[in-house]
């Protein structure tokens, strides 16, 4: 969900045209939801230690 409209904000700021330039900012709304997955993951695991 976070990856979609991550993506989403991206390509209405880049606005992307054509396949390759579309691919790149889907792995660029991945690579944001990749990141504060891994954040909230460590915070989560440093509050129950």
């Amino acid at each position: 969900m976070l990856s979609e409209a991550s993506t989403k904000e991206i390509s209405k700021s880049i606005k992307p045209e054509g396949f390759e330039q579309n691919k790149t900012v889907a792995k660029m709304g991945g690579s944001v939801a990749k990141n504060a997955r891994k954040e909230i993951e460590s915070k989560t695991l440093f509050l129950q230690n």
